[in-house]
């Protein structure tokens, strides 16, 4: 038997280009009664017209179409993991080893035959296979010109493709044949988190559904940061993240009654002019921009058990909605405040997961609130351990993804370090949520800027702080000019109470 493609051995300065399935698969022809099936052909002088087979058909490359997004594999080789990220189906390859000069040679032919470069390794084979690829061209550094291959160049891609840089990157020589088989557009992000610019966030969501491959140092969260970015609607006053690049400023207080801060000092409508009038006095002292808040106290420690035993009061759905349907439209984002009692804080949030599901809609805890099992309120001061609290933040974070929601701001407020046992364990990994401390200190400056750097001490790195200005307990209270030139470093969220 003669081998129309000799092995790799033999391969030095030719190309062989390899039909059938996968890799490996070879052609030849059988030697018949009169000797070989080259000399046998030769002297019946040739196939006739009827007997040559027909014409491959053209080569294809398919993008996927489900609007993944993926990044390099650390256990992958880049051309293999890049494929695999992109491609759907791809007909036509060139294959060459690992070296520097087979490598140029590699993206050389592969360029003008306009089709994905693949290096060989153990991957490869697998890869060739989900491919369905029919002609695998092997080349090297000996490989002159470039081989002609019927059915090349191949149909174009009919569904869009992109590269996502992360900032300082560029495409890897070794992938450019593959971004250019399947017509990619290149987004050089500004920030590693697409989350964070308004313009990585528009220039994600021009890409509609189009398979992403994220390059450079983007984390292991950039595939649900995709998601995020193309999916979830924009928080109040823009952009996706709502503490980054913002400061918050809120009111606080309980919808029913003044006694619990000055939300209830007026209705939701009152409530939203007044919300939004504080914040504008920071406008002129903040070095960020400035967005209006309500914390919306949702359960109430209260003095007696209750027929639950539970010494909380929980707030009912219906007198909540219209005063978060009021700050969704005027641009107020709400933070819900749980005073739990004897309950916990993960039973007591579920119990308001349809506004939780409310992009606009963040939590917060009370471990001053939250008591022990044969605890009274006003008896001690409350605590709450880290893994109740993480339980919160894991469950916080799956109901954002679920819903394809903005990240939330979920809250801890603390005035003494005894309140959340084992706060240095908290899961700041969870890329949904972001955390803030609260300093819940109150009375005069020194005493407040004591419990604050209390508060701050040993913070993990990441949460933010909030900072509480408490009209009648504060003496003085801060102004805002005050608030945002003596509390540092200075606080994401200033609540009034």
């Amino acid at each position: 038997m003669t081998s129309l493609f000799p092995r790799r051995s033999a391969l030095r300065g030719a190309a062989a280009v390899t039909w059938g399935v996968a890799v490996g698969a070879t052609a030849g022809c059988s030697a018949g009664a009169g000797g070989s099936g080259r000399g046998a052909s030769a002297a019946a002088g040739g196939p006739s017209a009827s007997d040559a087979p027909p014409p491959p058909p053209p080569h294809e490359v398919v993008v996927h179409a489900d609007a993944r997004a993926g990044v390099l594999s650390s256990t992958t080789e880049a051309s293999i993991a890049a494929s695999r990220a992109l491609l759907a189906r791809c007909t036509a390859v060139v294959v060459t080893g690992p070296a520097a000069p087979d490598v140029a040679a590699g993206i050389r032919v592969a360029t003008a035959l306009a089709v994905p470069l693949l290096l060989e390794g153990p991957a490869l084979a697998g890869e060739l296979r989900r491919l369905g690829v029919r002609a695998t061209v092997r080349v090297d550094r000996d490989t002159p010109g470039v081989p002609p291959v019927d059915g090349l160049p191949p149909r174009p891609p009919t569904t869009a493709a992109t590269v996502v840089l992360a900032p300082g990157t560029t495409v890897p020589r070794t992938l450019t044949p593959l971004v250019a088989a399947c017509r990619a557009s290149t987004l050089a992000l500004a920030s590693p988190d697409p989350r964070v610019s308004t313009a990585d966030i528009t220039g994600l969501r021009s890409t509609g559904d189009a398979a992403v491959l994220g390059l450079g140092a983007l984390g292991p969260h950039f595939a649900q940061r995709v998601r995020t970015v193309r999916t979830a609607p924009e928080l109040p006053g823009g952009g996706l993240l709502p503490l980054t690049g913002r400061r918050m400023v809120a009111l606080y207080g309980h919808p029913s009654t003044p006694d619990l801060g000055l939300l209830g000092e007026q209705g939701p409508a009152a409530a939203v002019d007044r919300a939004r009038a504080t914040a504008r006095t920071y406008t002129q002292w903040s070095d960020l921009p400035v967005v209006p808040a309500f914390e919306l106290i949702a359960t109430v420690a209260s003095g007696s058990a209750g027929s639950d035993h539970l010494y909380s009061r929980r707030t009912a759905l219906s007198v909540l909605r219209p005063w978060v349907a009021a700050a969704r439209e005027a641009g107020v984002y709400v933070v819900l405040d749980l005073q739990p009692g004897r309950s916990d804080f993960l039973t007591q949030a579920q119990a308001y997961t349809s506004l939780l599901r409310e992009p606009h809609v963040g939590l917060a805890l009370d471990p001053e609130w939250r008591l022990g099992p044969h605890e009274e309120p006003l008896e001690q001061v409350g605590h709450v351990g880290v893994a109740e609290v993480n339980a919160v933040g894991r469950w916080l974070a799956a109901l954002v993804r679920q819903h394809d929601l903005p990240p939330k701001v979920l809250t801890l407020h603390q005035f003494r370090t005894s309140m959340v046992r084992d706060r240095e364990r908290l899961d700041v990994g969870l890329d949904e949520i972001q955390w803030l401390v609260h300093a819940d200190g109150q009375g005069t400056q020194p005493a407040k800027q004591a419990t604050y750097a209390g508060v701050r001490r040993g913070l993990p790195a990441g949460v933010r702080l909030g900072w509480k200005n408490f009209v009648d307990e504060d003496r003085p209270m801060l102004t805002p000019a005050q608030t945002m030139a003596q509390v540092r470093p200075a606080p994401a969220f200033v609540s009034y109470q």
